[in-house]
């Protein structure tokens, strides 16, 4: 199953690249908020079974678990994040270790966090084993790529930071905005065909295919993805003649590849972007990387969004 996209490593390292100072108080002057749920012990997809006896002082290695314990109320304990995490807007003065697919050890060691959290999809690997060699606990979560996801990651963050109860509540409310938007595309009367295509650094341009993110959003969404009849399940280089080929009603991207090849005018005058019939007719849905591909507490939402994108009569 394909997970997010090491080559996304350079657009984010070049993005963010202003951002990676340090602040003099990451926790912008907030007292760390209690967890008396705590200890808990949790065994990860890499086999190691950690135990988080403190929440005091949380790293995240990624954009959406930034996101996730933010929305849990726990943004006062996050002390340092990785370069991915653009939301909420207090995140961008916090200190960086890196991005979820080049983390650097020695930024985490010195925050001195109490639990570091991440996936499958963190590497180098030998980064983490030289953080927990420094005593410091490190949870890896399986990494979740279907509309299911946000649900049961706000779960799993939940539980070892013991706020079980918190979670669920969140939990049950983003699952609620994921149905609706469900709901909503399950009533519309035609299925667009659709491209999923990602901009990962200059000289890289993907497909997604249906065990992706974009995949499983496009299926959630009511949209037909143009991948299957290329045989694509994964994300492969998208190639012109693959493109045209697929010949989309209309294509799906996000904003910081665009914005590397000069806007929207310059997406569209991509090879192969530029000979589909969603070019012609304009038909390109753009949105922010994290809002987009998180799968995070704002999925229903970004999720209703492109279902009304797609099948704009349901909007009448």
């Amino acid at each position: 199953m394909a997970h997010r996209l090491a080559a996304s490593v350079a657009v984010l390292a070049l993005a963010f690249a202003a951002c990676g100072g340090t602040a003099e108080d990451p926790t912008h002057g907030t007292t760390a908020i209690p967890t008396p749920g705590l200890p808990v012990t949790y065994l990860g997809p890499d086999g190691a079974s950690t135990t988080v006896e403190d929440a005091s002082r949380i790293v995240t290695l990624s954009g959406e678990f930034t996101e996730i314990v933010f929305a849990l109320g726990m943004g006062g304990n996050v002390v340092a994040v990785d370069l991915s995490s653009v939301y909420p807007e207090e995140v961008l003065g916090l200190p960086k270790v890196g991005v979820e697919f080049r983390l650097l050890a020695e930024p985490i060691i010195a925050q001195e966090p109490t639990v570091v959290i991440g996936d499958e999809d963190v590497i180098p690997r030998d980064v983490i084993d030289q953080v927990r060699a420094a005593g410091i606990p490190v949870v890896i979560f399986p990494a979740l790529t279907d509309i299911d996801a946000p649900a049961e990651k706000i779960r799993q963050v939940a539980h070892i930071l013991g706020i079980e109860e918190r979670g669920e509540r969140l939990a049950a409310e983003v699952q609620a905005e994921i149905d609706a938007a469900l709901a909503l595309a399950a009533g519309a009367e035609s299925t667009p065909r659709v491209a999923f295509v990602y901009i990962a650094s200059d000289d890289t341009v993907l497909l997604f295919g249906e065990s992706t993110v974009g995949g499983a959003l496009l299926a959630a969404a009511g949209g037909y993805n143009v991948a299957v009849d290329l045989g694509i399940d994964g994300w492969v280089p998208l190639t012109p003649e693959a493109l045209v080929a697929g010949d989309p009603d209309i294509i799906v991207t996000a904003s910081r590849g665009v914005e590397t090849v000069g806007g929207l005018q310059g997406f569209l005058e991509l090879p192969g972007v530029a000979e589909t019939r969603a070019a012609a007719e304009g038909r390109v849905l753009v949105y922010e990387d994290l809002y987009l591909l998180g799968l995070a507490p704002r999925a229903g939402q970004m999720l209703r969004e492109m279902v009304l994108a797609l099948h704009p009569e349901l909007g009448s």
